[in-house]
């Protein structure tokens, strides 16, 4: 779309990443966010109707292990880099009309209602995997908890990701020789019942919304490559006490994926804002 395009009846929805609340924002950072924020003020001086979003990616383990670490709560250590961020902004004029958090109670509520949705329309299914557990302090240890080998290049690994290696994402119980990050002890694989989300059935719609995407290039293409290559269904829970809950009737003390509830975070902030300013819809 062109400046020639705008306004539009429709309101125009302006969001940035969302900083991971585990540390200072940076130079980088603001590469983002400035340029997110003069691109607001640029539609709303052609007279569109515009809402500038963003919010703090609460959830996570690194988040509950540099807590852990620390000796305080996840929900303490988040909150507090959360309230930092948002009084930074302001100093460099990057004017939010909404700026929330994944742990608040809207994008709860929404992420957990879009699950059971899923849910419902069989979207989603139980299935064993073998999860890297701590014998000596009796706990579960979940991607950023475990490090390891890489089993496709022998580098060393954090449980979800060889990036010090292949740079592949790695799934649950691939990490061979694994320890605890917290207590150093040699971890073992115990079979855990978790949720998957069937990605692999939405192969042809993710292709035809790829065929129809306005944007760059590397925007359709990177997608495309996935889809070709075979889409892999998605577990959507971890073994851990800090994020948004399962919901449900047994949920096993899971919780839901930090990547299941972060994106939702920009429909909770428009959400937000919407209702702040008594607008009928969001």
């Amino acid at each position: 779309m062109s400046h020639d395009d705008f306004p539009t009846d429709r309101p125009a929805v302006v969001t940035c990443g969302l900083p991971y609340a585990n540390g200072d924002l940076h130079i980088g950072h603001l590469r983002t966010y400035v340029g997110g924020d003069v691109y607001s003020r640029a539609l709303e001086r052609l007279g569109q109707e515009t809402a500038f979003v963003s919010g703090s990616d609460m959830h996570g383990t690194p988040v509950a292990v540099n807590a852990e670490q620390e000796g305080v709560s996840p929900e303490e250590f988040a909150l507090d880099w959360h309230e930092r961020y948002a009084e930074t902004f302001p100093k460099f004029n990057v004017d939010f009309d909404n700026y929330g958090h994944t742990h608040d109670e809207t994008n709860t509520e929404i992420t957990q209602q879009l699950v059971r949705d899923l849910d419902e329309a069989g979207h989603l299914y139980e299935k064993e995997i073998m999860v890297a557990y701590d014998p000596v302090d009796d706990q579960y240890l979940p991607d950023r908890y475990v490090e390891g080998t890489c089993p496709y290049c022998g580098a060393h690994a954090r449980g979800d990701e060889c990036d010090e290696g292949c740079q592949r994402h790695l799934e649950p119980g691939e990490v061979e020789d694994p320890e605890s990050t917290i207590t150093g002890n040699p971890a073992e694989y115990r079979e855990r019942t978790h949720k998957f989300f069937a990605v692999s059935e939405f192969a042809d719609y993710l292709s035809d919304f790829l065929d129809r995407l306005e944007g760059t290039s590397n925007a359709r293409n990177q997608p495309r490559e996935w889809i070709e290559q075979g889409l892999q269904d998605w577990c959507i829970t971890r073994d851990m006490d800090w994020g948004i809950d399962l919901p449900g009737e047994n949920p096993q003390d899971l919780v839901l994926y930090v990547w299941v509830d972060a994106p939702i975070e920009y429909i909770s902030s428009t959400k937000q804002y919407s209702e702040r300013v008594g607008a009928d819809a969001f």
